[in-house]
């Protein structure tokens, strides 16, 4: 699975030393603040960190096509911390290799609105209560289907603030019995902030000549 990420990396980065025409790449680096519908657990408690690259293609004037490749980390967690030995505790850390393809419609210069389907692979996983790591449980899906869109702000053309919410759109875990409109289980539910560094064109010392 790793080998075919790595390809997967290699291509997002092939716009860097290509002469692909309108394609440009970036890198990507921020914080995911997530939760798990399911849990019984509520709000945003569980911070983790996000980073990986994108290639994009411009489309028209005011719009491109995204893909990225990121690695976030997920989960949720009570309030209080471990060290405040509360009994009511849990904490659950998951990990995620994970592709977007983001349509993107540029708004201004400055103002931009992405929306799109995400595709994760689980890399890692733990669940924790005070009185430690948890065993006995029942198994993620070591796969995500999800959907993911948000806002971003251009400081200039190579660097941009994006604010990005997601959620699963199958279980990560199944819990309990389906109904007619709904598979019972565990969501993925993340509000992330981060920022991108822009490489400049390819083309753009091409059309200079």
């Amino acid at each position: 699975m790793f080998s075919i990420f790595k390809k997967i990396l290699i291509l997002l980065l092939l716009p860097l030393v290509a002469n692909a025409q309108s394609f440009k790449a970036s890198i990507i680096a921020g914080v995911n603040a997530s939760q798990v519908s399911g849990d019984e657990l509520g709000g945003f408690n569980k911070a983790g960190v996000m980073f990986g690259g994108s290639t994009f293609l411009s489309v028209t004037p005011k719009s491109d096509v995204a893909m990225e490749l990121l690695f976030i980390q997920k989960g949720s967690k009570t309030p209080t911390s471990k060290d405040n030995i509360n009994a009511n505790y849990y904490k659950m850390s998951l990990n995620y290799l994970e592709m977007h393809f983001n349509y993107t419609y540029h708004a201004s210069k400055k103002i931009g609105l992405h929306v799109g389907p995400t595709f994760g692979v689980l890399v890692g996983e733990k669940e924790e209560d005070i009185a430690g790591d948890l065993t006995e449980r029942p198994e993620f899906e070591k796969t995500e289907l999800g959907v993911a869109g948000g806002l971003s702000f251009h400081f200039s053309e190579k660097v941009g603030l994006y604010m990005r919410l997601s959620n699963s759109l199958l279980p990560i875990r199944k819990m309990g019995a389906d109904t007619r409109y709904f598979k019972s289980g565990q969501y993925n539910s993340g509000l992330a902030f981060f920022l991108t560094y822009t490489f400049s064109s390819t083309n753009k010392s091409n059309n200079e000549k």
